[in-house]
């Protein structure tokens, strides 16, 4: 009967030590999941920002159908927030792309999440 006691103890802790590590698991990947959607839902917001300067005249401080020029600062006086940091990685005449970072670390980098956008949509690539 002790035997039998003893093996049912070390069956139980071998459950809940999978459910430990399934849980730990599940939790990250919503943690990372979490963190790219604050990012996207960030760069929306400069995207917006970015097409209200596209359309905007130049002596009204926008770009004159042009995202020549464009920075951060020109959009939004915010580049970094608890969600991550933000930055414009290239910019054309008639495209800008923007980059952020997480600060959520997924495998060996941070969770980046890059938007190129144009006059009339955006285009969302998830780069880790």
């Amino acid at each position: 009967m002790g035997q039998q006691q003893l093996i049912l103890v070390v069956l139980g802790m071998i459950i809940v030590g999978i459910a430990i590590v399934v849980a730990v698991t599940m939790f990250q990947s919503n943690a990372i999941e979490s963190s790219r959607s604050a990012l996207i839902n960030d760069l929306l917001y400069f995207a917006s920002k970015a097409r209200g300067y596209y359309w905007r005249p130049l002596n009204f401080g926008g770009g004159n159908h042009s995202f020549n020029g464009i920075t951060m600062g020109m959009i939004s006086s915010m580049s970094e927030n608890e969600n991550g940091r933000y930055y414009i990685e290239s910019y054309t005449t008639n495209e800008v792309v923007f980059v952020g970072v997480g600060r959520m670390v997924a495998g060996d980098d941070s969770v980046r999440v890059r938007m190129t956008v144009n006059e009339q949509n955006s285009v969302i690539q998830i780069v880790n």
